[in-house]
């Protein structure tokens, strides 16, 4: 993988460690700050029920076009009904990362790889 974006390392595994920092409150304003039209892999995040201070990833998502256009559309009409669930019932409480990469192949595979790992409870219909 080449990717990742601007001011730092670009191996797979910075490009897994990018998703596990710089979270951001999950809102319409902290996502209007994104920059527009880069392809990237993104992970959304609720604090962990039996950990104190510890995230669980719910749901690991790619745009092969704009990551601020995708995360905006799960603010909307999620159509995921585990997503859904957890957005409502959740949503004050969630977060976003997001890693940038440099094409779509890149895309695919750090997206594919973060699922197989972390297993997000949102994305069990991908594995």
């Amino acid at each position: 993988m080449s990717g990742g974006g601007a001011g730092g390392e670009t191996t797979p595994f910075a490009l897994r460690r990018r998703l596990r920092s710089g979270f951001r409150r999950y809102a319409r304003a902290g996502v209007l700050r994104l920059p527009p039209d880069r392809c990237g892999v993104y992970a959304l995040w609720l604090p962990s029920a039996a950990l104190p201070g510890v995230r669980e990833c719910l749901y690991v998502g790619k745009s092969e076009s704009c990551v601020r256009r995708r995360l905006l559309d799960h603010l909307g009409d999620e159509p995921n009904p585990a997503l859904r669930r957890a957005l409502r019932d959740l949503g004050g409480l969630a977060e976003f990362s997001v890693a940038y990469t440099e094409s779509a192949e890149e895309t695919d595979a750090l997206e594919t790889s973060v699922i197989r790992e972390w297993r997000p409870l949102a994305n069990r219909n991908k594995l």
